[in-house]
């Protein structure tokens, strides 16, 4: 069985590799710009639909974007994929986004694997995916539109 994730993104990326467009252009929590000696593509997946609204309403600041789809992203059958906390992630990573981007530039850097699941900053109880979009495996991820155009509910503002 396949890991199924989700993230609102730009409905014209449809390429999976497109989804990390925005990785190069703006840090993230998980991921810093790119560096002369490495170069660091990711895609932030949620583990649900709403945590990916969730997600995606923070980093939005207020703004509903338009032109937004709501896609699920499908891993390869058979992948396992570790948490960060069993990658050895600090206690304090809530504390501090160079702690957490440190930490995603490290998993990024090594390039051995293909995701990892790591906390939500937004509500730690639930997870998101990192995808490394320059891992060979990327490939095999499937990206199947839900729901374009999506639309956030305007009781979210």
């Amino acid at each position: 069985m396949s890991i199924a994730v989700f993230r609102i993104g730009l409905a014209a990326a449809k390429p999976v590799v497109d989804q990390a467009y925005g990785s190069a252009l703006a840090p993230g929590r998980w991921h810093s710009l790119r560096t002369a000696a490495a170069s660091r593509r990711v895609i932030y997946c949620a583990g649900s639909r709403a945590l990916a609204q969730l997600e995606k309403r923070v980093h939005a600041n207020g703004i509903a974007p338009v032109g937004q789809a709501l896609f699920r992203l499908e891993l390869p059958d058979g992948l396992v994929v570790r948490t960060a906390q069993a990658a050895g992630l600090p206690e304090n990573w809530r504390d501090s986004e160079a702690v957490t981007q440190t930490f995603g530039d490290r998993w990024l850097d090594a390039g051995a694997e293909l995701a990892l699941w790591v906390p939500s900053y937004v509500e730690p109880a639930e997870h998101n995916l990192i995808i490394n979009a320059l891992h060979p495996r990327l490939a095999e991820v499937a990206l199947v539109t839900e729901r374009d155009p999506f639309e956030f509910d305007p009781r979210l503002a």
